[in-house]
């Protein structure tokens, strides 16, 4: 039996292979706009998905995508290092202080 109470959330759930496509935004687009992209089209993840890896809430993640929010630098600097971490699957040990990277990683070094 489908009811209204059982789909209050399917909208905000949906899956982003749902949604249509974004085309990679430009080195020098806003700050949101690279941030949702990543998150839709990189990770394909939804925002609900994405917060438990990034220790952010959902709505806090719709936050940082959005045009007009004002967003505090660190809390920004905090969220895209969640980001680069879950990007490349990183896991930290506290007590080793080693990191584990679960996924094959290229590290390029650039010169101004």
């Amino acid at each position: 039996m489908d009811t209204v109470s059982e789909n209050l959330h399917v909208a905000e759930i949906a899956s982003t292979e749902d949604m249509p496509k974004m085309e990679k935004p430009d080195a020098d687009a806003p700050e949101h706009v690279k941030c949702k992209w990543w998150r839709e089209e990189v990770m394909e993840l939804s925002r609900e998905q994405l917060a438990p890896l990034v220790g952010f809430s959902a709505a806090a993640i719709k936050d940082f995508e959005r045009p007009n929010k004002e967003i505090d630098p660190m809390a920004r600097k905090r969220y895209t290092m969640a980001c680069a971490a879950v990007s490349i699957g990183v896991e930290f040990d506290w007590l080793t202080t080693r990191l584990s990277i679960s996924r094959p990683v290229e590290i390029t070094m650039k010169t101004k």
